[in-house]
């Protein structure tokens, strides 16, 4: 039998080797350390992985040897190292990640008798030396291993670990399905935590929490059945090499990146399509061709308008991304970003075209290659810094591609904005800022998702669009592969947008529990307006006095709660230009002296166009 280190290092693809050994040398000249906080493109490797794993449909299992580079790009030695074990939080009904999510996530349930885990069998410096590693976590999905000598700031450690894991059924990201007929790597194998500010920031695996990591190199060769169909995480072409056994090698290099991931299935057919330099590529079952093909086109949409809004997709590094239909009995494990390649399916299969569940969980993941993948926040400690940009792309994607429609069908239209209205209306006082631990699962989508959405959204439309995409450039040219924190953002919006929109922005919404509801409340011979709620943001008032004179606009400013206005005007309208949509309530936004029949008018038509295409439908139910 061969050595499965030996293999590692006779790979014909040796970019991450090579890196290794480089780097390894850069630390014996004693370089200093390199300062992180700004954009360095490419971005220096910290973490670098270089895995040969097989992985065995019949039992579920993967075998892996691993050597894992770490950098010390910091100023403090590094005395030990902290690997992720993702996988065991899936070994039981009674792991904290299990107690707190319910033993499900997005509707999708745990089977007891399909769990996951993961274990470190033998792990080694690159001289030999035994280390052993314990436990930090009751689930051991977090451990730690002393070295006899700690990483000099400059220097690096290579690290040799033999390793295996047992994927469980998919309900949660990663996970077999179709009888063994699919399976998703994600978070597979012992990976590092980050070390900052002199000591390891890495965390048990939660419910809520999604990760963080540094950026590195991965050179990754999979071996599987023939005939089966991999797509991966990856900057450069694999390379395919049959075996004597019945099995085939697929071999991946991914550069400058913060994780990999993996698919394979027999069944996989692609679809595939280049968008501004980017390879496009779907895979998906041969039932799913017409989901997919939904996918490929909002994905194709979606890539230039973010190449123009926050910069080119992976900053000109990564040429390919991949979408990921995945089966019927998989949905769990849709609906998830990784670098390079992302999962569709989570929100369900085949639906009309109308319902745009596909194209708006397709945006949507997109969308994180730029805010995940390249500026790489902590998802752990600070989720909205990824979600929340994320989604506000989202909202702003779909109303140019979709009219904003989530849903529209015989005539009724209900946008992906209205569906985080709805949610955020529920707890609008939840804090953005916090760890994804410190919400319960519906504050956790308020404060990750549907508040920044609208939060941004009204940043939007209060500066206008010109101002906000200075912000946006700025912040992604500035902190791509630079992992930025909260106040970082901030110092950004106030250096693009001022102080003004920056404090209400941060203290009220980010920090604080601030609301509002604006309102007109009389309109006779007078008309009052009042604010209620602590959150305020300046906006405007438009009046209409006559049928003949043209409206009116004036500013409501903050020192105002309270607004009079003389004069009896015919209507009033509150927010003319619908910017702030963060206010709680919208329909007390106006009010009119006098009836307006078009109104009526209007419920009638929509009402008729209704029945209308529900009853020529009929037929074809």
């Amino acid at each position: 039998m061969s050595n499965p280190k030996s293999k590692i290092k006779n790979r014909k693809s040796r970019s991450c080797y090579l890196g290794f050994v480089l780097l390894c040398c850069v630390g014996l000249l004693g370089a200093p350390a390199l300062a992180i906080g700004r954009a360095s493109i490419p971005p220096p490797d910290v973490a670098s992985y270089s895995i040969d794993a097989t992985y065995d449909p019949e039992t579920y299992t993967l075998t892996g040897q691993q050597t894992a580079m770490y950098y010390n790009h910091t100023t403090v030695p590094i005395p030990t190292l902290v690997f992720h074990l993702y996988l065991n939080a899936f070994s039981s009904a009674t792991t904290l990640w299990m107690r707190e999510s319910g033993l499900g996530m997005r509707g999708y349930g745990f089977d007891p008798d399909a769990p996951g885990w993961i274990r470190i069998d033998r792990i080694a410096l690159a001289d030999g030396t035994a280390l052993t590693v314990r436990a930090l976590d009751g689930d051991e999905t977090l451990v730690e291993a002393v070295l006899p000598q700690p990483v000099a700031p400059g220097d690096s450690v290579n690290v040799d670990i033999a390793f295996t894991a047992q994927f469980p059924k998919a309900f949660a990201r990663t996970g077999w399905a179709d009888g063994g007929d699919f399976i998703f790597g994600g978070q597979w194998f012992p990976k590092f935590g980050v070390w900052e500010n002199g000591a390891w920031n890495a965390h048990p695996f939660r419910a809520n929490s999604e990760f963080y990591a540094d950026f590195g190199c991965y050179d990754v060769a999979l071996t599987l059945p023939q005939d089966w169909v991999v797509a991966a995480t990856g900057t450069a072409a694999p390379t395919v090499t049959a075996n004597a056994d019945g099995t085939t090698t697929h071999t991946f290099v991914a550069e400058h990146v913060i994780d990999f991931a993996w698919t394979a299935s027999p069944k996989y057919r692609e679809l595939t399509r280049q968008v501004e330099g980017v390879d496009v590529r779907v895979v998906y079952y041969p039932r799913q061709r017409a989901m997919a093909r939904r996918a490929l086109n909002a994905t194709a949409d979606a890539l230039p308008l973010y190449n123009a809004w926050f910069g080119t997709y992976g900053k000109g590094l990564y040429p390919q991304v991949t979408v990921v239909i995945v089966p019927p009995d998989a949905g769990g494990a849709g609906g998830m970003e990784y670098p390079t390649l992302f999962t569709v399916g989570a929100l369900g299969g085949v639906m009309p075209a109308c319902v745009r569940l596909i194209e708006v969980e397709a945006v949507h993941e997109l969308g994180h290659q730029w805010f995940q993948s390249v500026v790489a926040t902590n998802e752990a400690e600070a989720p909205w810094l990824d979600e929340g940009f994320t989604d506000y792309a989202t909202v702003r994607a779909m109303n140019i591609l979709y009219d904003g429609a989530l849903i529209d069908c015989l005539g009724w239209n209900f946008s992906y904005l209205a569906l985080h209205r709805l949610q955020y209306t529920m707890f609008p006082d939840t804090p953005m800022a916090g760890a994804a631990w410190d919400f319960d699962s519906l504050q956790y989508g308020i404060a990750t998702y549907s508040k920044p959405a609208l939060a941004l959204t009204t940043v939007e439309r209060t500066v206008g669009e010109t101002a906000m995409q200075r912000f946006l450039s700025t912040y992604f040219d500035r902190y791509a592969f630079a992992h930025p924190r909260t106040e970082d953002v901030r110092a950004v919006m106030e250096e693009t947008l001022g102080a003004e929109v920056t404090a209400w922005f941060f203290e009220q919404l980010v920090y604080g529990d601030g609301t509002l509801d604006m309102r007109v409340v009389t309109s006779n011979e007078q008309a009052t307006l009042e604010r209620e709620g602590d959150l305020c943001i300046p906006t405007t008032v438009r009046l209409t006095r006559t049928g003949r004179q043209a409206p009116e606009i004036i500013v409501w400013p903050c020192d105002q709660p309270t607004l009079t206005i003389d004069g009896a005007p015919r209507m009033v309208e509150i927010d003319p230009d619908d910017a702030i949509v963060l206010d709680l309530n919208l329909a007390n936004n106006q009010l009119r002296r006098t009836p307006d029949p078009a109104t009526g008018l209007g419920i009638v038509v929509r009402g008729l166009r209704f029945w209308q295409d529900f009853l020529w439908g009929g037929a074809v139910w």
